[in-house]
């Protein structure tokens, strides 16, 4: 809670960060994480597909592509900056890029259909 605060933002945005594979996101986290990047986030961002199943602390393959977090998120979650994030099928992975272990998993399971009655 302390991050999504403006001081705990002043405070977090002169700390250093250092990838560990004890990592931790709040609901809160990820929910912002999803508002800001899940839905425009490709499904298929042109590198091998992946036919593995992504679990925590597993490794990534080599096949799937690493991407650097946007400016928009790491400035609102600045512990996010020391890792990078994977796309397979509707999953955001949160992957440690020291050994591309599976930190975190975000899902779009909040998304919810307001079409439909």
């Amino acid at each position: 809670m302390l991050l999504l605060s403006s001081s705990g933002l002043a405070a977090a945005g002169h700390a250093r960060f250092l990838a560990s594979d004890d990592f931790v996101l709040t609901g809160a986290q990820e929910d912002l994480i999803w508002q800001r990047m899940g839905r425009n986030t490709p499904v298929d961002d042109g590198g091998t597909p992946c036919e593995c199943k992504p679990s925590m602390f597993t490794s990534v393959p080599p096949s799937v592509a690493l991407h650097m977090w946007p400016e928009t998120v790491t400035a609102q979650i600045p512990m996010l900056q020391p890792y990078r994030y994977a796309t397979v099928g509707k999953l955001l992975l949160v992957v440690n890029p020291d050994d591309r272990k599976i930190v975190d998993i975000i899902t779009p399971w909040k998304i919810v259909d307001v079409a439909r009655p």
